[in-house]
């Protein structure tokens, strides 16, 4: 990823950083398997994923 141009979010999700939106990801607000599966492909917040995701819960 880094070969990429991506090391600054590598280091972000690393760090605990939503590559995305800049924020603290915290672990306990996922609200399901699903979303903690994506956290760790893509290291965003239960709040990015509903944006990218287009989920009609509440953010």
């Amino acid at each position: 990823m880094r070969a990429l141009g991506f090391g600054e979010m590598v280091d972000a999700v690393k760090k605990g950083i939503c590559p995305l939106c800049g924020k603290k990801v915290i672990v306990d607000e996922f609200r399901d398997d699903i979303s903690k599966r994506e956290f760790k492909i893509s290291g965003m917040c239960q709040a990015c994923q509903d944006r990218i995701f287009n989920s009609k819960e509440e953010y």
